[in-house]
C-alpha cells in the first residue's frame, strides 16, 4: 500500500476514533481499511500435496 494513503488510513483513524469522522470519511476509512487488509493477498503460495491417513473399514 502506497505511504500516502496509508497516511490517509491513519488520520482517518484517528478522526473516528475521537468520533470526528463525518459520514464520508468513514466510508473511505472502511474502504482504505479493505485495501489494508487485502494488499499483499494476490500473492499466491503453491498448495501443498496433503495426504491423508487411510482409516481401516470393518469388512
Amino acid at each position: 500500500m502506497e505511504q500516502r494513503k496509508l497516511n490517509r488510513l491513519n488520520d482517518l483513524f484517528e478522526k473516528a476514533v475521537a468520533d470526528k469522522a463525518n459520514l464520508i470519511e468513514r466510508r473511505e476509512l472502511k474502504v482504505l481499511y479493505q485495501e489494508y487488509i487485502d494488499d499483499g493477498r494476490e500473492i499466491t503460495l503453491p498448495i501443498q500435496n496433503v495426504i491423508y491417513p487411510q482409516h481401516a473399514t470393518a469388512s
